[in-house]
């Protein structure tokens, strides 16, 4: 039947792929981020989750000053320097050394009691402390996995450096045969925050993916949207300079940001049953870690979208600026897995300091004094893009 809805014809059809595909050869730069994004996925997601911890920061306390403690020491220190998984400091307080690990200094404190050597020597068990920072459970599992195997031969070596007694003469060697009882190091693992669930780790990354969300539709989309549609041509007529334009807009969507931020964080508070160590301080500094990354992200997308008219461009973008920013932060894999390269970039965003900051607030209760290189960090990235965004912001037809 000539024209009906089933109607096929080979020629119509192929004339009806041929223009599409033409609309796509105009737009030649939406195909790079088609390519790009299952490859930066591939590369970025590879080196940032599972990869082997390194540098973790470890205090060792010796209290006991034995021939067990330096053996203990050493074995600590050649973790340190073949495989690079700890940075051994010493402490010279139990107490003051909990504090620092409180403060984020350290992911493991180690406490060599008194008398620990004596105990190896007698044969008899001798408990080895290990306070561990569970707020990063990956850290704290690896830390003590690897304290239990490194530990599991100072018995044996213990034992064996008893001399033999010989056997007299005429005597079997079965009539002789003295059983040495072999002293086992019992690592006696300390959570330092209690117990804490995976989900309760996820908290930060939560609340960091959903301010992203909303820099990525009110900075990106929204602001391209705009401008595509000619709304911005009636600022043209305004006396508004490029920075009130950019303050006004930030403004905005900062309002946004933290409206839905809070609500999100009210509800992560609520389904994780996070404990509010330190109560109302510990929810006004949240409130001002994600007012610094709300800021920080809004700007940067501003400053990225300062020019684009396309709105294709921000949709586009979206998938490859979510995974090199929000991957590579450590909201779900340490960064101490890294390698160099991803750690640096890393570093170049908010998203990092702000999951850091927050997870110190949320889930260990600290201080102001704490988090504040988090919060510098923070602001010197919002002020750099807020220069930006002015100077790149289109004013103009």
């Amino acid at each position: 039947m000539s024209g009906g809805r089933f109607d096929f014809n080979l020629s119509r059809m192929l004339a009806v792929a041929e223009r599409d595909l033409r609309r796509f050869k105009r737009n030649r730069a939406f195909i790079v981020p088609m390519v790009m994004m299952p490859i930066v996925y591939l590369v970025i997601l590879g080196k940032a989750m599972g990869g082997d911890l390194h540098d973790l920061p470890v205090a060792i306390v010796d209290q006991d000053h034995g021939a067990s403690a330096v053996e203990v020491r050493d074995r600590l220190l050649t973790l340190q320097q073949t495989r690079q998984l700890f940075r051994v400091s010493s402490e010279p307080d139990a107490d003051a050394a909990v504090r620092r690990l409180r403060q984020g200094a350290y992911k493991a404190v180690v406490i060599v009691p008194a008398d620990f050597s004596g105990n190896v020597a007698r044969g008899e068990a001798a408990p080895l402390g290990l306070v561990l920072d569970n707020t990063d459970n990956t850290s704290a599992n690896v830390i003590e996995g690897e304290m239990r195997r490194a530990f599991a031969g100072i018995g044996a070596l213990a034992a064996s450096a008893v001399p033999a007694i010989p056997t007299p003469p005429g005597a079997t060697t079965a009539a002789t045969t003295i059983v040495l009882s072999s002293p086992s190091i019992d690592v006696q693992r300390v959570d330092v925050y209690g117990h804490k669930e995976f989900i309760q780790y996820l908290v930060p990354a939560v609340i960091a993916l959903a301010l992203f969300f909303v820099a990525m539709l009110a900075g990106g989309i929204i602001l391209v949207d705009d401008r595509a549609r000619g709304i911005h041509e009636g600022y043209f007529v305004t006396p508004l300079s490029a920075l009130d334009l950019v303050g006004g807009l930030t403004l905005s969507a900062t309002t946004l940001s933290m409206l839905i931020g809070t609500t999100v964080l009210g509800s992560a508070i609520l389904i994780a049953r996070v404990p509010l160590i330190g109560g109302i301080q510990t929810l006004l500094l949240a409130e001002a870690s994600m007012l610094l990354l709300a800021l920080g992200l809004i700007l940067f997308m501003f400053t990225l979208m300062a020019r684009v008219s396309n709105p294709m461009t921000p949709r586009a973008l979206f998938g490859i600026l979510n995974v090199v920013t929000f991957f590579p932060s450590g909201a779900l894999y340490p960064t101490e897995s890294y390698p160099a390269w991803l750690r640096g970039l890393s570093a170049v965003f908010p998203m990092r300091y702000a999951v850091h900051s927050l997870r110190a607030l949320l889930l260990k209760g600290v201080g102001a004094q704490a988090v504040a290189p988090d919060f510098i960090a923070m602001g010197l990235f919002a002020a750099i893009m807020l220069v930006l965004a002015a100077t790149l912001f289109k004013r103009t037809l």
